[in-house]
């Protein structure tokens, strides 16, 4: 089986461009803003948007339905490009554990499951789709829910809680916390970012 074309399914732009999309998009005014602010944050970075066949490769690779208004705003902009470590200012709520050490967090904003046990964890058990993890606290997950497809909030989990809450017969997605209320208002937080440490 032939390796997915990821990059041939990206578009790119300047932060011009970006903010065109942004603007020419159905996203919600609030949503547009919270983009635009992202794309303020960072001129001199290359934008990246995907399309429809990395949506759909996602769905397929990891045997999940994704919620549809996560790609409608992946596809007006998805993060930048070449990939970067990224740090938030702050979570919009604090219930989570990591809400006093948010700004020492740095985040691999990348999508999928790192193997079967894990897809089983997340995706069967607390149905919630993994969209990036804590560079230096392994474990430390960010996802979208999957129960719920309207729900557009990006959850905060720590795979060992979920974990411990399933061997004790807890509710498994008590472990999630809502941090942001929509994935252009996490991008909306992001203050920092530095190259991903090469290999």
């Amino acid at each position: 089986m032939n390796a997915f074309d990821y990059e041939g399914h990206l578009t790119r732009g300047d932060a011009d461009t970006a903010r065109s999309w942004i603007e020419a998009s159905d996203l919600p005014e609030d949503q547009k803003t919270d983009l635009l602010q992202f794309v303020a944050n960072f001129p001199s970075h290359t934008f990246i948007r995907e399309d429809d066949a990395v949506f759909d490769h996602y769905a397929e690779t990891d045997g999940v339905t994704l919620p549809g208004w996560l790609r409608q705003v992946r596809s007006t902009l998805a993060f930048v490009d070449p990939p970067m470590l990224l740090q938030v200012d702050d979570f919009q709520w604090y219930d989570s554990p990591r809400s006093e050490d948010v700004e020492d967090l740095w985040y691999d904003l990348r999508f999928g499951y790192h193997g079967e046990e894990q897809r089983a964890l997340l995706s069967d058990d607390a149905h919630v789709y993994r969209i990036g993890g804590s560079w230096d606290t392994p474990g430390t997950y960010l996802g979208v829910d999957l129960l719920n497809p309207e729900d557009q909030r990006i959850f905060d989990f720590y795979g060992g809680d979920l974990r411990d809450s399933k061997l004790a017969g807890r509710p498994v997605r008590g472990s999630l916390y809502p941090v942001f209320s929509s994935y252009a208002k996490f991008l909306s937080h992001v203050t920092e970012m530095r190259p991903l440490p090469l290999d």
